[in-house]
This record gives C-alpha cells, sequence and structure tokens, in this order.
C-alpha cells in the first residue's frame, strides 16, 4: 500500500498543483470581468415602433419561408440604438428586413461596423484594428464566421468580435479571459479544443488522484489506530 501510494504521488503531483493553482486562479478572476461584461454596452431595440407585419414580409416569399425577430446597431443616430428586423429563413438563403421601413437591407460596411463598435465600447482606448475574418481564431471558435475582429489599443488587448449582419458584440475578448481560458485548459486537460470535460488524460489522472487518497487514508488508519493492550 507504501509503495502504490508513493508510485501515485510520484505520477499526480505535478498535475494535483496545477488543477490546485488553476482552480484558485478561476475563483479568484471576477466572472463579468472574464467575460467582458464590464467592457460592453447594453443596446435595446423598441418594437413598438415597427410599422411592418411580418406577414407583409412573408407574402413576398412561399411557404417554406420562417420568420424571426432580430435587430440592427443603428449606425445613423449619435445615441447607441437599434432598429427591429425581420430575420426570414426561405429554403438556402437569409434576409433581412427593417420592421420600420420594410426595405432588405444589406451586410453591414466596415464603416458602420467601426461605429457600432466604438458606440458599444464601454472603455476610452481608439480602434487598432479591424479585420473580417472568414478563419476564426480559437478564443471564439464556437461561433460562424465571418466576423469582424475589432482591436482597441487598452490595457487588456481587448478585442470585440461583431456579427456583420447586425453589428452586435457577440464575444468579448481580454487578456483576463486569455488567463482564464489558459487555466481552464490546464484544469480539464483538454490541450486542443479547450472545451472537452471528458478526455482521457483526465478520466486517467482523476482515477490515479482516487486511488491515491485511497491508500493515504488506509495508511492513516494503519498508522494510527488503537492498538489492542496485552493482559
Amino acid at each position: 500500500m507504501r509503495k502504490a501510494h508513493n508510485y501515485l504521488g510520484l505520477i499526480l503531483f505535478v498535475q494535483i498543483g496545477l488543477w490546485f493553482l488553476s482552480g484558485l486562479v478561476m475563483a479568484w478572476l471576477p466572472i463579468d470581468e472574464v467575460r467582458g461584461n464590464h467592457l460592453k454596452n447594453s443596446i435595446a431595440t423598441s418594437w413598438h415602433k415597427a410599422a411592418i407585419s411580418p406577414s407583409d414580409i412573408l407574402s413576398e416569399h412561399g411557404r417554406s419561408g420562417s420568420l424571426s425577430l432580430t435587430y440592427r446597431v443603428d449606425t445613423s443616430q449619435p445615441s447607441l440604438d437599434a432598429i427591429p428586423v425581420y430575420f426570414v429563413v426561405d429554403g438556402d438563403n437569409t434576409y433581412r428586413y427593417s420592421a420600420l421601413t420594410g426595405e432588405a437591407l444589406q451586410t453591414m460596411q466596415e464603416s458602420d461596423i467601426r461605429k457600432a463598435a466604438k458606440g458599444q465600447y464601454a472603455g476610452t482606448a481608439d480602434i487598432g484594428e479591424m479585420q473580417l475574418l472568414s478563419v476564426l481564431p480559437q478564443e471564439v471558435q464556437n461561433l460562424s464566421a465571418p466576423l469582424w475582429q475589432v482591436s482597441f489599443n487598452d490595457d487588456l488587448n481587448s478585442r470585440f468580435y461583431i456579427d456583420p449582419n447586425t453589428g452586435s458584440v457577440l464575444r468579448v475578448r481580454t487578456d483576463t479571459w486569455r488567463l482564464f481560458d489558459f487555466m481552464w485548459m490546464l484544469h480539464i486537460m483538454d490541450y486542443k479544443d479547450r472545451s472537452n470535460f471528458n478526455t482521457p488524460w483526465l478520466i486517467a489522472f482523476s482515477g490515479c488522484a482516487f486511488l491515491f487518497t485511497l491508500t493515504g487514508v488506509a495508511l492513516l488508519y494503519k498508522r494510527f489506530k488503537p492498538k489492542r493492550k496485552n493482559r
């Protein structure tokens, strides 16, 4: 039992230390700052202003068309606002219509995306770089391309990932998030996608850690159990 406990300790001591360290760091970082909520202004839209009905929009499509409600950041006004939008899926094609005028809406231009990003940014830094991505980086791999990546010249190296159709910020990534993501990778032992909680490495090391704990408890009991008194 003692030999098994020692060998398990030699195998596990690095990973157990990483589990404790990563758990401590993730617990210490405020989750709102990790998500970047403190850097993003919220936007709202009012459907009371809608002048076009859904039936008017669907009348231009066949029976296969389905309609849902969405919005688009309004960059024509100095204040941050959004206009109501009808989103129609008709077969393999998608369409967006303004609920105010009924006109078809096209993909937002770079100048509009810049205004939308600046309006939704709660910080004071300027925009450093903008690019339309067709291949997304690892930090937003769960989203769908294309997306606008807007980088700000602040201390956190903040990046906004913006939908080119709505102008809304889908994700905020900062150095705080990147530190949290790195610690999450160490914690779940998924060194590729950083999202799989069922990796063979995690299962194997967790099983070994459980055996390490059992052998340690057994050795403690062996050492401290009461001794029988001789008559």
